[in-house]
């Protein structure tokens, strides 16, 4: 019955905003949010839509931050901010970003919940599962993308997921790891671009101009190289040209320098798990 719970939930915020003076019910009413979990994990909420990036990983690679153990708990018992989740998005397979155990756990505690992922991240859990006839694989949404191949688009429950693979950063080392960039839209508004750990590339953006082109980007959510990087700062400015810009991927070590770390990166920036941005319209 989690659909029929939903149904209500979002026509008794239909019939809120119908009441507001000037009988204004659009989503500009409705504010959104983008809060930092940690590393590249974000959850973004407009009204009673969720979405998870990256959210379920266990390796800090010694310099990054892991989700606090308090905050873990809280996603997998869906309690408040982190209860209603719609959907589980997973930029690329590696351990800062994603660890198939935690991911299946949450799924199986939240048969509503969606997972859209790079195809290898899905090939993970694929392997990780109970067999094939697992629940569970019914609710992975694969991305099988290779830079320079074409978009490709879905929408389920309000959510439009647009999405294209742009090399990970790091170059020959990485080669082989799939970087699925996710452009997300919350039913009309905001619309918020995951960039996971896209290289600064502007070959792998050029290529994607009309796609970059189609759709208004609220908030972009770059790893921290973007910001620091002359290439980097093209692509933000130039190609995907977001409202608003928060760097990602910080360091553990930045937290509590937060306001420091934005004035080297000339960017906002999110260092310390818990903070809060509004997302700008």
């Amino acid at each position: 019955m989690h659909w029929l719970h939903r149904f209500r939930s979002r026509l008794a915020t239909l019939l809120l905003a119908s009441s507001i003076v000037g009988g204004a019910a659009n989503a500009h009413e409705i504010s959104a949010e983008a809060r930092y979990l940690a590393n590249e994990a974000v959850l973004i909420a407009h009204g009673d839509i969720k979405v998870l990036f990256d959210a379920f990983y266990v390796d800090s690679f010694g310099t990054l931050a892991l989700v606090p153990e308090k905050t873990s708990a809280a996603i997998m018992a869906g309690t408040p901010p982190y209860d209603g989740i719609d959907a589980v998005f997973v930029s690329h397979a590696h351990g800062d970003h994603f660890t198939a155990a935690p991911t299946l756990a949450y799924l199986r505690a939240h048969p509503a919940v969606r997972l859209f992922a790079a195809g290898q991240v899905i090939a993970a859990l694929t392997d990780a599962a109970d067999g094939p006839n697992d629940p569970v694989l019914q609710r992975l949404v694969r991305f099988e993308l290779a830079p320079g191949d074409p978009p490709r688009s879905t929408a389920i429950d309000g959510i439009t997921v647009d999405a294209i693979a742009v090399p990970h950063a790091g170059g020959a080392r990485f080669a082989d790891v799939r970087n699925v960039i996710f452009r997300v839209s919350l039913g009309d508004w905001p619309t918020i671009m995951h960039l996971g750990d896209a290289a600064p590339d502007l070959a792998s953006f050029s290529v994607q101009k009309d796609f970059l082109d189609a759709k208004r980007t609220n908030t972009a959510l770059p790893p921290h190289w973007f910001a620091n990087a002359d290439t980097g700062k093209t692509i933000l400015k130039d190609w995907i040209k977001a409202d608003q810009v928060i760097a990602i991927h910080i360091p553990a070590e930045a937290a509590g320098q937060g306001a420091a770390w934005r004035a080297m990166l000339g960017s906002d920036a999110f260092t310390d798990p818990g903070e809060v941005r509004a997302i700008e319209r």
